[in-house]
């Protein structure tokens, strides 16, 4: 038997056991599971991406499990592309044989692992996806490198695309078996504000339950960061610097939410403006940093003048510094996926929230107690642009602040992600 087979056969147990393990398909769901489930008796093909270490492997396994109850075993089929191959193809074919199913023929559901690791990953994809309407596609990515490109390239109206993120602490309280806090928090005051702590560097999976704070940061350095840098983007790029990228993400983790002036560092760090801007775009798209724009409410607008950039998930943040200063607004922009904030003649508002032409202006203060001059931004851009709403996520207790024109919801830090 070939390598290739006998790969395919380590990876599906299941034909001979019928069941998957414990440590493979994990007992707790995931929102981000039941999404995937909603859309299993679509034809359309279903894409997870995220950051690496979060959970997609594990909601493929999920998937798995439930269709081996009412499936059979061989029509079922799973591929990580970890493994090096020459095409999606030849991975079908050598699943035919190995399984006895005629996979142009018969409905079958076939789980790709990290399918972006595959040249023209998309076109293959596409023509089989068109030729045999029996087959259910579900792939992964831990890189959304040319992953949304390809995919609207190559497969409009084919797919759904579904963003897996690091746990939020909803999730981390029921991991953590601390459920009991969501039924009653006045009573768990205390135990919430602990969780809270403690979740902030656990966000991944793998480390709910890790007290070690020096070893959760090596994981998060070696297992993510540094796997990102060293193997996965060279992997895909040739004119990949790895010290410029490591002195970015140096730069951008150490001060979270920095400003970007790229005329000036382009020349401080001696690289062309180009190459700089390439390798922003490297870490973008590999789920490492996220840039906010500066919004121009008038105009419904951004400008390219002082971007500001974040890591793209604040525990990665933990690697570089401790300071919650720093910290705190990245926390916010990671749970809201936020695009936008506002500068203006020396006014600034962290974060805008638009949808549909509405805006919510939002504040983050790592503060315990707040006065008028902590919203007087807020309160000058509202006025400015007609909004009468607005929130201040802050380490204080919920409550409303009335103004003359304006309503400032003032929310702590763990309410606001347990309501986000």
């Amino acid at each position: 038997m070939d390598e290739l087979k006998e790969i395919i056969q380590l990876v599906n147990p299941w034909w001979k056991s019928s069941g998957v393990s414990k440590e493979l398909a994990k007992e707790f769901k995931r929102d981000a599971f039941n999404k995937v489930k909603e859309r299993l008796n679509y034809r359309q093909i279903v894409i997870l991406s995220g950051l690496r270490r979060v959970g997609k492997t594990t909601i493929l396994y999920q998937m798995i499990e439930l269709l081996l109850k009412k499936e059979q075993p061989t029509k079922i089929f799973y591929f990580t592309f970890d493994k090096k191959v020459e095409s999606i193809l030849k991975i079908l074919d050598s699943y035919a044989e190995l399984s006895n199913i005629d996979y142009k023929k018969e409905k079958i559901f076939v789980f790709f692992d990290e399918i972006t690791k595959v040249k023209d990953w998309a076109e293959e994809i596409k023509i089989l996806y068109d030729s045999f309407p029996n087959i259910k596609f579900h792939l992964s990515s831990s890189s959304s490198i040319n992953l949304e490109e390809d995919a609207v390239k190559n497969l409009t109206g084919r797919y759904f695309l579904i963003n897996i993120q690091p746990l939020n602490f909803k999730e981390y309280l029921q991991l953590t078996r601390n459920e009991k806090i969501l039924n009653n928090l006045p009573l768990y005051m205390k135990e919430v504000h602990k969780e809270f702590k403690k979740y902030l560097l656990r966000s991944f999976p793998e480390t709910i339950l890790w007290e070690d704070e020096l070893i959760i940061k090596d994981y998060l350095r070696t297992m993510i960061i540094d796997k990102i840098v060293k193997s996965d983007l060279p992997t895909k790029f040739n004119n990949l610097n790895k010290d410029l990228l490591t002195t970015l993400i140096e730069l951008i983790y150490k001060e979270p939410g920095m400003y970007v002036d790229y005329d000036h560092l382009a020349k401080n760090l001696k690289v062309s403006k180009k190459t700089l801007f390439m390798h922003f775009y490297y870490l973008e798209f590999c789920y490492l940093i996220r840039k906010i724009k500066n919004f121009r409410p008038s105009t419904f607008s951004t400008t390219r003048k002082l971007q500001r950039v974040y890591p793209y998930w604040w525990t990665l943040a933990y690697c570089y510094t401790d300071n919650f200063d720093k910290i705190a607004e990245n926390l916010i922009s990671s749970t809201c996926d936020l695009k936008y904030y506002w500068r203006e003649n020396g006014k600034e508002v962290d974060f805008l929230l638009v949808e549909n032409k509405k805006i919510l202006p939002i504040e983050v203060k790592n503060k315990d107690h707040i006065d008028v001059t902590d919203m007087k931004n807020m309160l000058y851009f509202n006025e400015k642009n007609k909004i009468k709403k607005g929130v201040l996520i802050y380490n204080g207790e919920e409550k409303t602040e009335v103004f003359e024109k304006t309503e400032i919801h003032l929310i702590p830090f763990w309410k606001f992600l347990l309501q986000n």
